[in-house]
C-alpha cells in the first residue's frame, strides 16, 4: 500500500491551526473525579499557543501503538512539527511500531513532562512527501537533532507519519486540565 503524498483531510484542517497558532474549541475533559479539583466551568485553561511550542520543542516524542493482539507498545521517537502538522520519524518498516502501524493506525502521542501534559489521541496516516514538503522536514530534521542529516527523499520507502489529532489533552496542575476535540 502506498502512502499518500501529503492530504489535507478536512478532520485534519483544525490541527492547521498549530501553523498559525490560533487556537481550536477548547472544553473540560470529563474524566476526572471531582476530588482532582477540574473545573466544569470556568477557571484556568491551558493555551492553545503552549500546547504548540511543546509539540515544536520536544526533543522526542513517546509513541504508543496496538499490536495485533491488542497489546500496547510504547517507544520514544523523533519528530517535528512542519506547516501545522505532526510528523513522526518511524524508521525501518520491520520494526514493532511500524508493523503495528500497518495493522492499526490508532495512537496516543505524549511529551516528556508529567507537570506539563501534552497528549494527542489519533490516527498516524503514512507519508511520503513530495520534494517541497520533504526539503522542509529535512531541514527541520537537521536543525533539531544535530548530526541527523536526512534529504527529502530520506522517506520514499516510508518511514514517516503525519498524526491527525482525535483530542489533544493538557494540563500542568489538575485543575488547567483542557481538551480540544478535533472530530467528532
Amino acid at each position: 500500500m502506498s502512502a499518500p503524498e501529503h492530504p489535507e483531510p478536512a478532520a485534519f484542517a483544525a490541527f492547521a491551526a498549530f501553523a498559525a497558532h490560533t487556537a481550536p474549541t477548547r472544553d473540560r475533559p470529563t474524566s476526572p473525579p471531582d476530588s482532582y479539583g477540574v473545573p466544569q466551568q470556568g477557571g484556568t485553561f491551558v493555551r492553545w499557543d503552549h500546547v504548540v511550542q511543546r509539540l515544536a520543542a520536544a526533543p522526542a516524542y513517546w509513541l504508543a501503538t496496538v499490536t495485533p493482539r491488542g497489546l500496547p507498545h510504547v517507544v520514544p521517537i523523533w519528530g517535528v512539527l512542519v506547516a501545522g502538522s505532526l510528523y513522526l520519524e518511524t524508521g525501518a518498516p520491520d520494526t514493532v511500531k511500524n508493523r503495528n502501524l500497518a495493522a492499526n493506525p490508532s495512537v496516543a502521542v505524549h511529551l516528556d513532562g508529567s507537570d506539563d501534559v501534552v497528549l494527542i489521541r489519533g490516527v498516524a496516516v503514512p507519508v511520503v512527501p513530495g520534494l517541497g514538503v520533504g526539503e522542509q522536514l529535512a531541514a527541520a530534521f537537521r536543525s533539531k537533532y544535530p548530526g541527523y542529516e536526512p534529504e527529502a527523499t530520506s522517506w520514499a520507502q516510508g518511514g514517516l507519519y503525519r498524526v491527525d489529532p482525535v483530542t489533544v489533552l493538557a494540563w500542568g496542575q489538575m485543575p488547567t486540565a483542557t481538551r480540544w476535540r478535533f472530530r467528532s
